[in-house]
């Protein structure tokens, strides 16, 4: 199973009190001015009713002691719904287009810092919250948190705002290159935020990788690995629906050129992607065990689960489904949680072993009732195994 999290479904509050971590209870602007009453840095956990991982951060992350020992002693914590109210422009303002993500600002209203997505290990979660304290690793930010920035109109309206009932609005055909070439300054706040939330016309991409550097001092180096990222990506993207195996390697070329971190995890991605896009099963085991490789098989539990389901959703090859059933037998060794369960009994009756596969959904099913999780798949699952041996 690539992902169940059906417990996070359950009944959530946003106000739920969690166990350590305070968060404010009011608008951000008026923890921004308690932040400042008490000189503290402001931290905003950017969230959407939708998004599943902000439920995991508030199961998995916030109530743990590091991050709660860094937040409530040197932050003023308060969550903010990015499709409502003042939430909106806030996320108009610091480009906020995933979930979750994290803001962080001085007490004088600098952007510190900016984070992205669900982060499984609390201590480095800690560790990079607690690092934008430093103002070394700060962005040099052209504003405050409360100044005014003329936005266009076609960047706003790409934002969903749920109080107004407006979707996202994509821009006309032509419309960002049109208003790039009215600025004089390609590196303002304005400028900059159409740059990284569309994609940036042929005709300034050159520049923009040149200044790469420049762009990161003042906006967050995070923001403009992200960009890359994006580039990249849709370079790959190309690659695969071509099955050029010439444009891998210039997106692995690209890669090394531009991208500053994890350059090899993402090459090996990049390649993993470029096999199953183009049914390479032989090939996608090779990246994997690269990544394994480089990681750790005990770091890299939930990515193995997920290449494993991936595996079993689409490949019948014989040998590549021993090799995703071998990994997951270790993987239910050092962790034997509901989905990994469900994932390993999946790919044994897939290999043809319905005996042990059996043994293995009941041992899912029961994990997964203990917990909460919703088991119907792997009760659905147990039904065809269970077929399949009468068959016999």
């Amino acid at each position: 199973m690539k992902h169940t999290l059906a417990a996070l479904f359950a009944v959530f509050s946003i106000n739920v009190s969690y166990a350590q971590t305070k968060f404010f209870e009011g608008t951000w602007k008026e923890a921004f001015e308690e932040a400042q009453r008490q000189n503290k840095y402001l931290f905003i956990d950017c969230y959407t009713d939708w998004c599943v991982w902000c439920k995991v951060a508030d199961e998995k992350t916030f109530p743990t002691d590091a991050v709660a020992n860094v937040l409530n002693e040197n932050f003023i914590s308060v969550k903010v719904d990015m499709e409502r109210g003042d939430g909106v422009a806030l996320g108009v303002r610091y480009r906020v287009m995933g979930y979750p993500s994290y803001l962080m600002f001085t007490p004088e209203g600098k952007l510190a810092g900016k984070m992205f997505g669900f982060e499984a290990d609390a201590n480095l979660f800690a560790e990079n919250v607690k690092s934008v304290l430093d103002e070394a690793n700060q962005p040099n930010y052209p504003s405050l948190i409360l100044d005014q920035v003329d936005f266009p109109g076609f960047y706003i309206n790409s934002f969903t705002n749920k109080d107004k009932g407006e979707k996202r609005q994509n821009p006309e055909e032509g419309m960002v290159e049109k208003w790039l070439s009215t600025q004089k300054d390609m590196m303002s706040e304005e400028a900059w935020s159409v740059l990284y939330k569309f994609p940036i016309p042929e005709k300034y991409l050159e520049s923009f990788l040149n200044n790469r550097i420049a762009y990161a001092k003042k906006f967050g180096y995070a923001e403009v690995e992200e960009k890359i990222s994006g580039i990249a990506f849709t370079k790959l993207q190309k690659a695969i629906k071509s099955e050029d195996e010439k444009q891998l390697l210039e997106v692995l070329e690209f890669a090394d050129k531009y991208v500053e971190s994890d350059v090899d995890k993402r090459k090996s991605l990049y390649k993993l992607m470029f096999c199953e896009g183009r049914g390479d099963w032989t090939g996608y085991v090779e990246c994997v065990k690269g990544l394994i490789d480089l990681y750790g098989f005990e770091n890299f539990l939930t990515e193995v689960n997920d290449y494993s389901w991936t595996i079993y959703l689409n490949v019948e090859n014989p040998e590549v489904l021993k090799t995703a059933v071998g990994w997951m037998s270790k993987v239910v060794e050092l962790d034997p949680q509901y989905m990994y369960l469900d994932t390993y009994a999946a790919l044994l009756f897939k290999s043809g072993d319905a005996e042990s596969a059996l043994v293995w959904a009941d041992k899912a099913i029961a994990v997964g009732t203990a917990s909460g999780e919703i088991v119907k798949e792997t009760e659905d699952l147990r039904g065809k195994i269970l077929q399949a041996k009468g068959a016999k």
